[in-house]
């Protein structure tokens, strides 16, 4: 079996991009009879409501044009870049499909993607989009897809645990200074049953913003290749801070963070910590799993930073494959998704927030009015505390973040220490940006 590590890597997408690229937009100009039937593939990951969501958006485009069928392939994240590596590779690949703002980049320069510009206008409105958000998914002067979602980095908190213990929270901006102070009176007022937060020391969603509130980006995206747009003491101070923090007991220790592979098994959701990190895409499931309500919060600026730490992304696409035989109506149907008042509703924030003002307007009035922020109102805050993202993640960038979570690691367990492990990173971040 072909995997995604092999077949996007060196000689897998050398492969792929001559395959992709030999289709020179296969369909694209092409007329397409709307007086026949047309059979078209739909891909996606996610969870049960995304799936379920999905499911009902496809039979709703059915039943709008009863000769278009759209036949749904659902899988889970590391399956669905395995099949898609695979049947892209083999010239059968779906004819549109959900695209992850880590791998839209490396699947574009590959010469794998529907180029969806000629198909703006006419068949998809962006009216009305704001100007940044409109413009990501342009790569190479191809648009290689659509933003179907956006989200933003977040910190939620248990308001039942906090309120118990009398610790007073912010009500918006704050420092990591104060993420410090709150997870040790945590530790303190919990008398020996909580820690104050769960380990975040291997999450790219905080490095970020770490940097850039020190006036950087994750990446230099002006370099050719790109590199990474941080220093080394940025990455060593982070490391060095979160080793503080389970020092002192405010973070949860490693054979907990160990126990966390999923929201599931998060030390918010079986009580360990009230403070977890994620993204507002995700915050209707976590809250789904817990018993007691839980607030959404920015992620922490750096004290007098040059520059804000959070920003609004698309965190999902809608893309075609390059070798489909009905571009016009994966463009329909993309259309149809961001804009479609019934498949606004069916789709709802399973994904996070539309990215059309209006789907967005729609969605957010039918939100009952709660004592914690919905999807919608964080990413509006986030709109106005935060400043534009940087760009989109680079071509294996995503290795990059996995790599991160593997420094982590080891300067969790004792097995490196913080000045070996930002050398090591910077040396295998550079080789993989690089190749």
């Amino acid at each position: 079996m072909i995997d995604r590590r092999s077949l996007l890597t060196a000689g897998g997408l050398a492969g792929l991009a001559a395959l992709a690229g030999c289709s020179g937009q296969d369909g694209a100009g092409q007329p397409e009879n709307d007086a026949e039937a047309k059979q078209l593939r739909f891909a996606w990951w996610g969870h049960e409501e995304m799936n379920r969501t999905t499911r009902e958006a496809l039979e709703l485009y059915h039943q709008q044009k009863d000769l278009v069928t759209l036949t749904p392939e659902n899988a889970s994240w590391d399956d669905f870049w395995d099949r898609m590596a695979t049947q892209i590779a083999g010239r059968n690949g779906p004819d549109c499909f959900q695209m992850s703002n880590q791998m839209i980049v490396d699947y574009a320069e590959r010469g794998a993607l529907l180029d969806l510009e000629p198909y703006i206008g006419e068949e998809i409105d962006l009216a009305g989009w704001d100007e940044n958000l409109r413009g990501y998914g342009i790569i190479d002067d191809a648009r290689a897809g659509v933003p179907i979602s956006t989200d933003a980095f977040m910190i939620m908190y248990d308001v039942t645990v906090i309120e118990k213990l009398k610790i007073t929270m912010p009500e918006a901006s704050w420092t990591w200074d104060d993420l410090a102070a709150r997870s040790a009176e945590i530790k303190e007022a919990g008398g020996g049953e909580l820690w104050g937060m769960s380990d975040g020391s291997g999450k790219y969603e905080l490095l970020e913003p770490w940097v850039r509130g020190r006036g950087k980006s994750f990446y230099a995206f002006d370099a050719d290749p790109v590199t990474l747009g941080f220093e080394r003491d940025d990455l060593g101070d982070f490391l060095q801070w979160w080793a503080d923090r389970r020092a002192e007991g405010a973070c949860v220790p490693p054979d907990v963070a160990a126990e966390d592979d999923g929201h599931e098994t998060s030390a918010l959701v079986t009580g360990k910590a009230p403070i977890y990190f994620t993204t507002s895409s995700e915050l209707l499931g976590v809250r789904a799993l817990t018993e007691h309500p839980c607030q959404a919060m920015p992620v922490p600026d750096q004290a007098g930073g040059e520059k804000k730490a959070n920003f609004v992304r698309p965190n999902l696409f809608m893309s075609a494959w390059t070798g489909t035989k009905y571009p016009r109506e994966c463009a329909r149907f993309l259309n149809f998704w961001i804009n479609d008042p019934g498949a606004v509703d069916v789709i709802g924030a399973s994904r996070g927030v539309p990215p059309s003002p209006k789907s967005a307007e729609r969605l957010a009035t039918k939100v009952e009015p709660a004592d914690v922020r919905s999807p919608f109102e964080y990413v509006e805050l986030i709109r106005e505390l935060g400043s534009p993202m940087d760009g989109l993640t680079p071509k294996s960038g995503r290795d990059v973040y996995n790599l991160l979570q593997r420094t982590a690691e080891g300067v969790r367990f004792g097995q490196t220490s913080v000045p070996q492990a930002v050398e090591a990173f910077f040396t295998e971040a550079a080789s993989l940006l690089s190749s």
